[in-house]
């Protein structure tokens, strides 16, 4: 029987980092579709916070100590800040919606966590694929998907402001003002989220 190969521990890292995303992104999709009914459960995206941070600490401490690694010590650094990155924006957005006082949903709002869900969700596959990028084509696909997800957040985005400012009698009132510091936070999640996929495409162009 062939001896199946054990997975390099910093690919291991990334990918439990990378499901504890996910769960976090099931639970900002909760909150968001459920808003404002969902205020209890926003101090749970601090806990999911934490435990990013401490994710990525282990992964620098790991990096300081290992001499080799399976690929460079840069991508796997910079890999592990852009999807801290994704859990921090998330985090930025549910903070927003306790401290701004909001009382209603936007349509579009629930529009963008759907599609960030699915780009956290894309990129966990991406990341579970990684340990074999240089012939696995779902790594790239994947990481393509996630540039189309983006794409589309960009698309809503757009709109949630041209609809927002044109309902709003008062352009500048506390209303349109708040929401468009909560759709900005929403775009940097889904720019988060690009940048992890970006950072694994420049992964497999530096072996092509």
């Amino acid at each position: 029987m062939p001896r199946i190969k054990k997975e390099d521990e910093f690919y291991t890292m990334l990918r439990e980092f990378s499901a504890l995303i996910v769960e976090a992104a099931e639970e900002y999709n909760t909150i968001i579709c459920d808003f404002p009914e969902s205020t209890s459960s926003i101090p749970q995206m601090k806990v999911y916070e934490s435990t990013c941070d401490e994710r990525v600490k282990a992964i620098m401490a790991k990096l300081y100590t290992s001499f080799i690694t399976p690929i460079d010590r840069e991508d796997i650094s910079s890999l592990a800040l852009a999807m801290d990155d994704v859990m921090d924006s998330m985090y930025g957005v549910a903070v927003r919606l306790d401290l701004f006082n909001i009382g209603d949903l936007r349509l579009e709002a629930k529009q963008i966590s759907e599609l960030t869900l699915h780009a956290v969700r894309e990129m966990q596959e991406m990341i579970d694929h990684l340990p074999d990028y240089k012939k696995d084509r779902v790594v790239l696909e994947k990481a393509i998907e996630i540039g189309t997800v983006e794409d589309e957040g960009d698309t809503v985005y757009q709109k949630a402001l041209r609809r927002l400012f044109s309902d709003e009698e008062d352009a500048s009132g506390k209303y349109a003002v708040t929401w468009l510091r909560i759709f900005d936070r929403m775009e940097l999640c889904l720019d988060a989220c690009d940048r992890v996929s970006g950072i694994v495409r420049d992964i497999i162009m530096k072996d092509a």
